[in-house]
């Protein structure tokens, strides 16, 4: 895999409902979090200034240079419950088994080789606790508007397809804007 990913340094956090998102990806008590593909952190750093206490945000990128800037970002902003990390999400996540209540993953398995989707959603599973929470955040599939070609967009029954044999059954479908929506699921 390249040092840079295919889309590092953008964000679609502008093209969601950033409240219903979060208000999503938040479970009250969770003692940590984690960031799929978290890039420079935008996501990251919009879930801390939501959370009450200080609950641990892992947040994983294969972009060392994006994981060095929200380090940066984090530090500046007094988040020191940010625990940036360089991690190639096709390869085994560094943490414990049944280390995080919520996980999440903003418009960058689309960005990953097909191939590796299995075994990644094999290790979010492994990560979560039981009946821990993953938000899949996508592009809706329509050939218009930011985001891949229709042809690599994941839509919300692609997500349950893979989503199903790691362990994951949807609760819910939400629409975030004219061209996202999150997919969230319950670890069985």
């Amino acid at each position: 895999m390249a040092d840079k990913p295919v889309a590092a340094g953008k964000s679609s956090l502008t093209h969601i409902d950033q409240d219903l998102a979060f208000g999503t990806i938040i479970i009250p008590g969770a003692a940590a979090y984690l960031d799929l593909g978290c890039g420079a952190g935008m996501y990251t750093l919009a879930l801390a200034r939501r959370l009450s206490g200080t609950p641990t945000i892992h947040a994983l990128d294969l972009w060392g240079e994006g994981v060095e800037a929200l380090a940066v970002s984090a530090a500046e902003q007094g988040f020191p419950n940010i625990n940036p990390m360089v991690a190639d999400l096709t390869a085994p996540l560094p943490l414990d088994d049944g280390a995080v209540s919520s996980a999440f993953m903003a418009t960058v398995l689309h960005d990953l080789p097909e191939r590796t989707w299995p075994a990644i959603l094999g290790e979010i599973g492994r990560v979560l606790a039981p009946g821990g929470r993953f938000s899949l955040i996508e592009f809706k599939k329509l050939d218009r508007g930011p985001g891949p070609s229709l042809a690599k967009r994941i839509g919300p029954e692609d997500a349950d397809r893979l989503a199903r044999p790691a362990g994951f059954v949807r609760k819910a479908t939400l629409d975030l804007g004219e061209f996202t929506y999150l997919a969230e699921f319950l670890k069985k």
